[in-house]
């Protein structure tokens, strides 16, 4: 999806780094500063060099992880990264370490000559050459990065920052991934989901690579189940050999949901709500309107439609001509508009016409269907039989009622019928979205003006990106399904699911695929180095989309290892200096997890050590009894309470009481600490 760029103004040139260049000299280069070492970091100068690399400072990496030529972090160019790193802003005085949020570093210590800075990024930028070297020479033997936790303390003592994207931990970690709804995503974590898709859509150049967007896309076109009992578990398959595909790229991408009959759709007259989810709508950036200017497109008018969503083509091509007339949203201006909008969003499609019906239509009028509301899944959910709910078996063959609304509504409502299409001739009413002689994803089809949107037709929905979230909500509702309904199942559990070799027994537990859906939530690394002498996280942003669609809430303790005492450990929000003398009945109390203490070891050296994450790959033996444990506490009836009086974040703390029923602030050790909202 290539479009002509502005050239870019020349980066200053820094030193090059000689070869005898290494950690040591960084070493000696922080050291020299005098910095004192008593900061939350401590004397980081003097760490080994994996354990320097993996430092985090409240969420801000103190030397950026690698990333690569993409968005999604692959490859192996490494200019920039010093520059993004957490050091070189601190070295610097940049924000966040301008005095806003931590001093300027080496804290204690004298800065450091703008020279030997620029000597520490272009070290980054290469990569830390040189880097096994030291290592080897320093320590002996090359040890795994380690997790350094730091608190950085405040007027109430240490305070715990969410990590920008709880994503990035559940990969890190091994745990499930989170499928978000829409709505509640963050830009940075919409940026890698684009970007994801872009990597996709670049392997259409190879026709025959079964990894490129459209090769995937065809499994539906051949494959698809629909009508009857395999079209749950098929549709369920066929989302994770998708999301698969786009973790290849971006590992910690997972595909997000859309809540259709959320508020903001408006679904008794959907036409005046959201249309589609923000993601997924057209809009122009300031990279837009700098290609389009040199394309001859007076771009100054253009300012003020800069961050503006669109819902169709139709409807941006409207505002466009309002601005700078109509030349410019016909023949070639059109189709270097489009260009700039599929560059700046990968997941919005040309030939997606959502809502679009024709001249003073409805989907109601037109095809006599209706947007699904609220009443109507509720309805859905509560039927008891797979059959109802799902479809039948072959024997008893049946739509199931979600197959139809809001699974057909939704395909017919993203679609659309393309208001700009030219009818030459009296309309065919049995002419459907055109498949044949069609290449998808190259820019002569997507110039094209159809009747029919793509999400029309189970031959060409799964080419439009909308297609993806539309049938993650399918899939979320059946699994909310099967936790009221656990004996409602498919008649044949041994059924092949072509083209994979999946049976649909295989598919009955959504976690064994490895992702968890949520409304949204916030994830707080903190590392099992040491313990947790207090735990306070910083103010976590409740969102409108999450705010309005949760129904229950949990804090989550990842990865507790076994404890050497007895202990509760009670969850406060919204109530930083809670302490053991907390009473119980305070508002901000939220619940407690009960922990059953390991008491001393009785084993030889390594007998209670934590064992390794995962097992080495031909140790069969079951689960170490040391595996640390995630416990979940169910705080609803707390985060609803707070919420009803207006506030708009949450924090949590953790109080840790011992046998004693005294606070016991040298015990609890855990991996990090999540706030989730859950359906």
């Amino acid at each position: 999806m290539a479009t002509t760029k502005a050239p870019k103004a020349p980066k200053p040139a820094k030193p090059p780094v000689s070869s005898v260049f290494g950690y040591r000299d960084v070493q000696a280069i922080l050291r020299g500063a005098g910095g004192t070492g008593t900061g939350p970091l401590g004397a980081f100068w003097d760490l080994p060099l994996p354990q320097f690399l993996g430092l985090n400072l409240m969420g801000v990496a103190l030397i950026e992880p690698e990333t690569g030529g993409s968005c999604c972090g692959k490859g192996s160019d490494t200019s920039g990264r010093g520059a993004q790193s957490g050091l070189i802003r601190g070295l610097r005085g940049q924000s966040p370490f301008d005095g806003t949020q931590f001093p300027r570093l080496p804290w204690g210590g004298s800065a450091i000559a703008p020279a030997d800075i620029d000597r520490i990024e272009a070290w980054i930028d290469e990569g830390c050459p040189g880097a096994l070297l030291d290592t080897l020479a320093i320590a002996g033997e090359v040890s795994v990065p380690g997790e350094t936790r730091v608190e950085v303390t405040g007027l109430n003592g240490p305070v715990f920052a969410p990590t920008s994207d709880p994503g990035v931990y559940a990969y890190a970690k091994g745990e499930l991934r989170q499928r978000m709804d829409v709505d509640a995503m963050s830009e940075p974590q919409k940026e890698r989901l684009r970007c994801a898709f872009r990597e996709l859509y670049t392997l259409n150049k190879w026709v025959g690579d079964k990894r490129s967007y459209n090769n995937l896309a065809l499994i539906h076109q051949n494959h698809c189940q629909h009508g009857w009992e395999r079209f749950l578990p098929w549709h369920r398959v066929y989302l994770y050999e998708f999301e698969q595909a786009l973790q290849d790229h971006c590992p910690d991408v997972t595909m997000p949901w859309w809540d259709f009959p959320a508020p903001r759709y408006n679904p008794e007259d959907p036409s005046k709500g959201a249309i589609l989810p923000e993601a997924f709508k057209a809009f122009l950036t300031e990279a837009s309107l700098r290609t389009l200017a040199g394309q001859g497109f007076p771009v100054k008018k253009l300012q003020p439609l800069v961050g503006v969503h669109y819902a169709t083509l139709n409807k941006i091509l409207a505002a466009v001509g309002a601005a700078i007339g109509d030349k410019y949203t016909k023949g070639t201006y059109r189709e270097r508009l489009i260009d700039a909008l599929l560059e700046a969003n990968s997941l919005w499609y040309p030939l997606r016409y959502s809502g679009e019906f024709g001249s003073g239509q409805t989907i109601n009028t037109r095809i006599h269907y209706h947007y699904p509301r609220q009443e109507d899944i509720d309805e859905i959910m509560s039927l008891r039989t797979f059959r109802d709910f799902g479809g039948g078996s072959l024997y008893v063959d049946s739509f199931g009622f979600i197959d139809q609304n809001p699974h057909n509504t939704m395909h017919i409502w993203t679609g659309g019928i393309n208001p700009a299409f030219n009818a030459a001739a009296p309309l065919d009413r049995n002419r459907a979205v055109q498949v044949a002689g069609r290449k998808f994803h190259q820019r002569e089809d997507l110039y094209s003006e159809p009747q029919f949107g793509d999400m029309f037709s189970n031959l060409t929905a799964s080419y439009d990106p909308i297609f993806w979230p539309v049938h993650a909500n399918i899939d979320r509702l059946w699994h909310n399904w099967q936790q009221e309904h656990p004996d409602g199942l498919p008649a044949d559990l041994d059924s092949p699911l072509t083209p994979w070799s999946y049976a649909t027994r295989d598919t009955l537990d959504m976690h064994r695929f490895g992702y968890e859906y949520v409304r949204g939530g916030s994830m707080i690394p903190v590392g099992l180095t040491n313990p947790v002498g207090r735990f306070v996280s910083a103010p976590l942003p409740v969102s409108d989309a999450v705010h309005k669609g949760f129904r229950s809430a949990e804090v989550r303790l990842h990865r507790v290892p076994q404890l050497p005492r007895s202990c509760f450990i009670r969850v406060f929000l919204n109530t930083p200096d809670a302490d053991a003398s907390t009473p119980l009945t305070s508002e901000g109390y939220a619940g407690y997890a009960a922990v059953f203490g390991h008491g001393e070891c009785y084993g030889g050296p390594g007998h209670c050590e934590l064992p390794p994450a995962e097992n080495r790959k031909f140790d069969r033996r079951e689960r170490s009894m040391n595996t640390p444990r995630n416990h979940r506490i169910d705080v609803t009836r707390c985060v609803k309470k707070l919420l009803a009086t207006g506030v708009k974040t949450l924090t949590v703390s953790l109080v840790v009481i011992g046998a004693s029923y005294e606070e016991d602030r040298e015990l609890l050790r855990l991996d990090g600490v999540s706030l989730n909202f859950l359906d």
